[in-house]
C-alpha cells in the first residue's frame, strides 16, 4: 500500500513538472522571421551618365515627363504630366557603389522613393527626403528599343505608370517587371543637342563633318571660267555666185 502511494505521488510530481515545462517553452516569444532573401538584379545599361547633369524622365508610352504632385513642404506622389521645360520635370542621376543611382528631383533636392520601403505591386512612388535607403536606389537596366526600366534595389520591381494611362496626372507606382511600355523610360540630356543621354561614343554627325571638312580642304580644280579661251576657227569662204 505504502509503495502504490509513493508511486503515486511520483507520478503526480512527474506531471506536474511535464507542465511547467510545457508553459515556459510557450512564455518563449517566437524567433524572427529570416530576412528575405535580396531580389535578383538586371544587368545595368551601357548609358554613360552624368552626375553633374539634369535629365528628363520620359515615359515611352506617352512620350510625357515624370513629376511630383505639389513642391516642398507637402512633396507629393510621383506623375507624368506633359513635359514643360520647368525644373519640377528635371532630375540628377547621382552614382553610388555596387552600381546603383539615386535619382534627385532639381527643384524639391527628394529622392525617388517607394513609400514605406514596400514591396508590393501599387506601392505609390513619389519624393521624400534623401535618407540613403535602398528603397531610394534604383539600377538603370535595359528594357529594349533603346529604352530603360527603373528598379527598386529593396523589392526588385520597376517605376511603372499605372494602369498604363497615358493621361495628364497619372500616378507612378512599382509593379513586377512585363516587359510593357508603361514600364519602359527615356532619360534626356537637358541641354543635349541631339536630345539623348550621353552614351560614350562620338557623334555620327561631327564623323561626317570630319570627313566633308577632308573634302572641302582640297585643292580647289581649275574652274572652267579660269581656263584661256581657244583661239577661234577661221571662218570658211563663201561659195562663188552662179552665173
Amino acid at each position: 500500500m505504502k509503495n502504490t502511494i509513493q508511486h503515486a505521488m511520483v507520478m503526480v510530481l512527474a506531471a506536474a513538472l511535464a507542465s511547467a515545462c510545457i508553459e515556459k517553452q510557450e512564455d518563449k516569444p517566437a524567433p524572427p522571421p529570416a530576412p528575405a532573401a535580396p531580389p535578383p538584379e538586371p544587368a545595368r545599361s551601357a548609358l554613360v551618365l552624368s552626375p553633374s547633369a539634369s535629365y528628363t524622365i520620359v515615359a515611352a508610352a506617352s512620350n510625357k515627363c515624370v513629376q511630383f504632385i505639389g513642391v516642398p513642404p507637402n512633396p507629393g506622389n510621383g506623375e507624368i504630366r506633359t513635359c514643360n521645360g520647368s525644373k519640377a520635370q528635371e532630375f540628377k542621376l547621382q552614382p553610388l557603389p555596387g552600381g546603383y543611382t539615386t535619382i534627385i528631383n532639381a527643384q524639391s533636392n527628394d529622392c525617388l522613393d517607394v513609400v514605406e520601403a514596400s514591396s508590393d505591386n501599387g506601392t505609390v512612388v513619389g519624393q521624400y527626403g534623401c535618407h540613403g535607403g535602398p528603397n531610394q536606389q534604383w539600377i538603370v537596366a535595359d528594357a529594349g528599343g533603346n529604352t530603360i526600366r527603373l528598379v527598386a534595389r529593396h523589392s526588385g520591381k520597376v517605376l511603372d505608370v499605372s494602369e498604363a494611362k497615358t493621361d495628364d496626372g497619372t500616378r507612378l507606382c512599382q509593379w513586377d517587371w512585363k516587359s510593357s511600355s508603361n514600364q519602359q523610360f527615356k532619360l534626356v540630356k537637358v541641354g543635349a543637342p541631339d536630345g539623348g543621354a550621353d552614351s560614350g561614343k562620338g557623334s555620327a554627325g561631327s564623323a561626317a563633318g570630319g570627313k566633308n571638312a577632308g573634302k572641302n580642304g582640297k585643292a580647289k580644280k581649275v574652274d572652267k571660267a579660269d581656263k584661256p579661251a581657244k583661239p577661234e576657227k577661221p571662218a570658211k569662204p563663201a561659195a562663188p555666185a552662179h552665173p
